[in-house]
């Protein structure tokens, strides 16, 4: 007994020696483990697997305990040079709780996993590469060896049972994009708002790796909160730790903004997202709400639709790249959308979609400012179109699709729309033919539907044949044939092809019958006039701050030229090709008729060419030819425009002019200049410009406006009345930006004048010398002065002395010649009248038509009048506001 008894205590004591030894000896390493000391390792094997700089600011440490807990501070993952933010992530603080016993298995199973203040920038470098695409070839950062810490064994896995983050935040930064800039600049890159997520508390929680997970989301996207919570299959299908099973379930809804959206169903594969079989049914009171979700740029965009709900069930592909979606149907109900689009509301809607493969038919019916609105239609299959127009390669071996039909038809009041036809091949939207055609009384009432004013243009019709030339597919090319559009100001017809791509070529042919342009100006809609300050308390406008001037520096220097110097869209040239033609049989405008109109404009690689440019104005025929070769550096214009007689009247009208003319002006030009802004072109401009008129009429007081954009005192032609133009002729010459005025002659029935002189062009500087006559002595002398300063700002002033020696010889010789004292000190002085007369309208005409023919003048002027002028005005024989002697001149000149 006492044997029996001694062995059972040696038993005892030797499986308590094999039991707590081992024990004590883990103890004793635990205890004397100091992890930090791996910190090396640890960060070299992150560096391989990350393709990553990788460092870890503070110490690594470990609990002490049958569960251990690794933690470590000061985490960060950086990016490659190049990339705005330096690092990819950061994390102050990271905690695991791991199972011992799976590691002797090579299984890393992560009990418990927090994640404290992460940071995550997502965002593309300068060769467009996405930070997060962390290559599986990329070589490691250098410093970090190649083989140390390599496991020879087979690779652990991995199983998490419970994640938490804390405080998270993940922003992703758009690629910079071009934006357009002011009129005729070129555009700019420039930086997206970024897209944030923050994430006040994420937890996943199962009760084992082989328990469904928990799932709990708050989070906030671009400042607006929204939750997610649900329950979702095991983790550890997931990680891979249990290969195949039961399919994986999914019940999750995420909520924010009073709506929910709600996903059922399950999963087979869920490590490859494949094999799913999901039900969404998403609800909203008000769609309005969920607007905060999008792009701000897209926010105004979503109309607050009431009562909405969606339903549709997702499986995976079926021959193609979108997934399987069946069973669609959207409804809403009775919804106001004044505050979306004014006097716009919905009675009910109903979209139902079997399948991508079939048909959807649509039915909505509402009101717009009283009058009834519908859409009603099939249109399908749709599948294969949203395809295409997503840009999705057409299976290799997909089954041929039914032919996609399309007849929808719509109502807003008494506006009909109609859209009917098919396309041959939908997964290429090709093979088009669409019947388009639409009757709207009145476009402006439309204004508020589309959201932009509309001109009043009024009974209008369209209609044409929506196809795809050549069966290459809207994405390729579009053309509108048939088309036809009659309107009471306008009717017009013809066709037109765009072929898309990087260099756009349209084609197109358009004949107009008749266009009223005035009615069809006075019908576009008024500019918005500018909003008043808010009035404060008792209708007082409220105090406004006053302005702080602004340093020197900051203020820019204005423009001190006429001629802009802003850039022409020359890059719209180079970028797009086409050939256009377009006559017009009748356009009216102003009062008269301009017929028989015709532009032929052929563009192609950057060069420019319209002609002919031709028409029947009022007056006569007028013809041209405009070349622009953008191609060349810098671009280079050439203008050619003869028009033999044209009405003044319409054309002053056209310029905003005010008063009567009835003058037929006679215009020739050769013209042509490089450059990339207008001044540029002007200040390298050559050739020659003609204008002229003969026996005509024009407003006193038009006449001394045009006089005094020239440069003329006010008031030399006197006040408003019929004025005779005996004629008018100028002729300039270009070269290399200098301008010279060879003929410059006026002769009317209340002034003659004549000039000459330079224009620099570069410079905008003037130095011309304009003589209007005055009478001395029984006789017409020109008295004449300068016209210095520059196109922006001219300025009159004394002419050189040598102008004034011949007006002073010839005013001698009048007034008695040597016989009187005024005379004997003109010819002691040496001054003696020119021996030729002024330039005759002869002289300047002949000039001024460049060798064509044309009338000459009949009426009486004052060249022609005798000693007085000879006008037609007053009983004295004196015209009206004449200038009759020195005394007047300089109070003219000098006023």
């Amino acid at each position: 007994m006492q044997a029996r008894r001694t062995f059972r205590r040696i038993a005892v004591i030797v499986v308590a020696i094999v039991i707590l030894a081992p024990l004590a000896v883990i103890g004793l390493f635990l205890a004397s483990f100091d992890p930090n000391s791996y910190k090396p390792q640890v960060i070299a094997a992150a560096e391989r697997a990350l393709h990553r700089p990788v460092s870890i600011d503070g110490r690594l440490r470990m609990s002490l305990s049958l569960v251990p807990t690794i933690s470590a501070t000061g985490i960060t993952i950086a990016n490659p040079p190049g990339y705005q933010n330096t690092n990819l992530a950061t994390l102050r603080r990271i905690e695991a709780k791991v199972a011992l016993l799976p590691l002797l298995r090579h299984q890393l199973n992560i009990l418990d996993l927090v994640l404290v203040d992460p940071v995550i920038n997502l965002e593309y470098g300068p060769t467009g590469t996405p930070d997060w695409l962390i290559g599986q070839g990329a070589p490691a950062p250098a410093g970090t060896g190649s083989g140390t810490g390599s496991a020879s064994g087979p690779a652990a896995g991995v199983a998490l049972q419970s994640v938490s983050i804390e405080n998270g935040t993940i922003t992703y930064h758009p690629p910079m994009a071009l934006v357009p800039l002011n009129a005729g600049q070129p555009a700019a890159l420039a930086t997206p708002q970024p897209t944030v997520l923050h994430i006040a508390r994420f937890t996943g929680r199962a009760a084992s790796l082989d328990a469904p997970l928990q799932l709990a989301i708050d989070a906030q996207y671009n400042g607006t909160p929204f939750t997610v919570a649900g329950t979702t299959g095991p983790v550890s299908r997931l990680t891979g730790s249990v290969a195949g099973g039961a399919p994986w379930p999914v019940d999750l809804t995420v909520s924010g903004q009073g709506a929910n959206l709600r996903v059922t169903g399950q999963i087979a594969h869920p490590r490859e997202a494949s094999g799913y079989a999901l039900h969404l049914h998403a609800t909203a009171p008000d769609l309005a709400p969920l607007a905060a979700y999008l792009p701000a740029a897209d926010r105004g965009d979503l109309p607050p639709l009431q009562q909405v709900d969606l339903r549709a069930d997702l499986g995976p592909p079926a021959g193609g790249t979108l997934p399987s979606v069946t069973n669609v149907s959207l409804t809403a109900g009775k919804s106001d959308l004044t505050a979306w689009r004014k006097g716009l509301s919905l009675r009910s809607m109903n979209i139902t979609l079997p399948a991508l493969d079939q048909a959807v038919d649509v039915a909505l019916a509402g009101q717009y400012q009283g009058r009834q609105v519908g859409l009603e239609g099939k249109a399908g299959p749709v599948g294969p179109v949203i395809e295409a127009a997503l840009g999705a390669p057409a299976p290799a071996h997909a089954v041929p699709t039914e032919r996609f039909t399309m007849n929808v038809a719509g109502r807003v009041g008494n506006a009909l729309f109609n859209a009917a036809g098919g396309m041959a091949t939908p997964s290429k939207l090709a093979g088009v033919a669409m019947k388009l055609s639409a009757t709207i009384p009145d476009l402006a009432k439309l204004s508020d539907l589309v959201g932009t004013p509309l001109p009043a243009w009024t009974d209008i019709g369209v209609s044409g044949l929506l196809t795809d030339p050549g069966g290459q597919g809207l994405a390729n090319t579009v053309a509108l044939n048939s088309l036809a559009i009659s309107s009471a100001q306008a009717q017009l017809g013809g066709a037109f092809s765009l072929r898309l791509g990087p260099k756009p070529d349209l084609q197109a042919v358009i004949h107009a019958s008749r266009i009223d342009l005035t009615a069809l100006l006075k019908a576009m809609p008024k500019p918005a006039a500018a909003t008043p300050g808010t009035a404060g308390a008792g209708g007082a406008a409220p105090p406004q701050a006053s302005p702080q001037p602004k340093p020197a520096a900051a203020v820019a220097p204005s423009n001190p030229h006429l001629i802009p110097d802003t850039p022409l869209p020359f890059n719209l040239l180079r970028a797009a090709d086409g050939n256009v033609e377009l006559t017009v049989d009748k356009l009216t405008y102003a009062g008269a008729d301009y017929r028989a109109l015709t532009a032929h404009a052929l563009l192609r690689n950057g060069v420019l060419t319209v002609r002919p440019i031709s028409g029947e104005l009022p007056g006569g025929p007028v013809s041209g030819t405009l070349m622009v070769d953008a191609a060349a550096n810098p671009p280079s214009v050439r203008l050619i425009e003869q028009a033999p007689a044209f009405r003044l009247g319409p054309l002053l009208r056209l310029l905003g002019q005010p008063g009567s003319a009835s003058a037929t002006v006679q215009l020739y030009a050769d013209l042509g200049g490089a450059g990339s802004t207008a001044h540029d072109i002007a200040s390298t401009l050559n050739g020659s410009l003609g204008v002229s008129t003969v026996n005509g009429e024009i407003d006193g007081a038009l006449l001394d406006r045009l006089l005094t954009a020239a440069g003329l005192p006010a008031g030399v032609a006197g006040a408003q009345g019929p004025v005779q133009l005996r004629c008018f002729a100028t002729r300039i010459d270009a070269h290399a930006g200098l301008a010279s005025i060879r003929a410059l002659t006026l002769d009317s029935s209340r002034l003659f004048m004549t000039g000459g002189g330079t224009v620099n062009l570069a410079t905008e500087g003037l130095n011309v010398v304009l003589r209007p006559q005055t009478d001395l002595g029984g006789g017409a002398t020109p008295i004449p002065f300068a016209v210095t300063g520059t196109l922006a700002h001219p300025a009159t002033g004394i002419a050189p002395p040598g102008d004034y020696a011949q007006a002073i010889a010839a005013a001698g010789q009048k007034m008695g010649g040597g016989q009187t004292l005024f005379g004997q000190i003109t010819r002691q002085l040496g001054l003696a009248p020119r021996s030729a007369a002024p330039q005759s309208c002869a002289s300047a005409l002949a000039l001024a038509r460049m060798g064509h023919p044309g009338p000459a003048p009949t009426t009486a002027g004052l060249a022609t009048g005798g000693g007085n002028g000879g006008g037609t005005g007053s009983g004295s024989g004196q015209a009206p506001g004449a200038v009759s002697g020195p005394q007047n001149l300089l109070q003219s000149l000098f006023h």
